[in-house]
């Protein structure tokens, strides 16, 4: 009885999973990573390395959403303020408050795990 009700719980839940990764990437995340695109991947990068085209000519070179030591604190207040107020050579730029949280919601889940990768790894610097 305890297998049938856990294969019929797996079952709902495999089935509601397209639902709702497509709800998140329809929604929060893909506006995100629309807006990650339009306004940071210049300078961020495609991978999110700080390697972007517009990043060789910049004085202080853009911050590595794959490095461990970005992701110490609280990196959502961090990347709003930096959104927000702009830093060093990267302006500040006028996002509502849904559109900051869907660009950390995409940078989170693109680049924090290549960043714990590479810190198990000793990939880093």
């Amino acid at each position: 009885m305890k297998r049938i009700l856990g294969c019929a719980v797996m079952a709902a839940f495999l089935g509601a999973a397209p639902l709702l990764a497509k709800k998140v990437e329809g929604n929060e995340y893909g506006k995100g990573k629309t807006l990650y695109r339009n306004k940071c991947q210049f300078c961020h990068g495609l991978r999110g390395d700080g390697k972007g085209p517009a990043a060789e000519p910049l004085l202080g070179h853009p911050v590595d959403f794959t490095d461990s030591k970005f992701w110490q604190g609280d990196v959502e207040k961090k990347i709003a303020e930096t959104i927000k107020k702009g830093k060093e050579m990267m302006p500040a730029f006028d996002l509502a408050p849904d559109e900051i949280k869907g660009v950390f919601g995409y940078i989170s889940q693109a680049f924090k795990k290549a960043a714990l990768k590479k810190k198990m790894t000793g990939d880093e610097i």
